[in-house]
């Protein structure tokens, strides 16, 4: 794996590069050391590559693979709508209120996150891909560079590149008031372009009774689980519910509540 510039390389995106590469511990590639292709490179260089660019922030591209990059999907569209006094299925499911402590245990591309920034203030994220991190964290950073109306709320997302499980582990008991998941589906429940492009970047780790035991000890208030048809049997027997006010078309919430 290495980090590049874009073919137009300036000094800005070296700069820019360079910082990523000490940041992630990536190895920097110089651009212009070759002067190639990015298949080219992908073919002979490295399979793996972050490309610093004007357009993006930073893209990922994977021999074989479409280029996989940041964006919010419909978070803000989401967000615009609870200010006009609309309705978010998650926001319901977690019951979330002003001043809640929340940890999303699957940032992905960061779409409830930012929702719950919204609401709640202050967030905590896990995101075990370092791929997926790395575009993440970035690509909101650029995101609220280019969107400043919006850098409060992404500011206020405090993503680690971990694995759920190992991080509730080290969390004392009630540190969180919802603890929220939603693993990656097997099948796709959305058109979304923006989760397409990183459906091969994502991990597909299930949720167990692990996950369950440790989610419960952690959470003050409730468990959400969102979910598609097929985990419904597996969920129900963690012990979770899924009244009707919580399914939708594609998918449902799940949730465990202490009270």
């Amino acid at each position: 794996m290495i980090v590049t510039t874009a073919s137009n390389e300036t000094q800005s995106l070296t700069d820019k590069a360079r910082r990523l590469s000490a940041k992630y511990q990536i190895e920097y590639y110089p651009r212009k050391k070759e002067a190639k292709s990015l298949a080219y490179m992908l073919e002979n260089i490295d399979p793996q590559i972050f490309v610093v660019n004007n357009m993006r922030g930073v893209s990922y591209y994977e021999r074989g693979k479409d280029e996989a990059f940041f964006h919010p999907n419909m978070a803000f569209q989401r967000i615009i709508n609870l200010k006009k006094g609309g309705k978010d299925s998650m926001a319901e499911a977690c019951k979330l209120e002003p001043g809640m402590s929340f940890f999303d245990g699957t940032l992905g591309l960061a779409a409830d996150s930012l929702v719950a920034s919204y609401i709640v203030g202050g967030i905590t994220a896990a995101e075990k891909s370092l791929t997926m991190f790395i575009l993440a964290k970035e690509g909101l950073k650029f995101y609220a560079e280019q969107h400043p109306e919006w850098s409060k709320i992404i500011g206020r997302i405090n993503i680690k590149n971990i694995d759920n499980l190992d991080f509730m582990r080290k969390c004392e008991t009630q540190s969180f008031d919802i603890l929220y998941f939603d693993f990656m589906f097997g099948k796709p429940v959305t058109e979304s372009d923006g989760i397409q492009v990183i459906r091969n970047l994502a991990c597909y780790d299930k949720i167990t009774a692990g996950h369950v035991h440790e989610a419960f000890r952690v959470a003050k208030k409730r468990v959400v689980v969102k979910s598609d048809g097929n985990g419904i049997k597996e969920l129900l027997q963690l012990g979770f519910i899924t009244e009707k006010e919580y399914q939708r078309k594609k998918f449902y919430y799940a949730v465990l509540s202490k009270y």
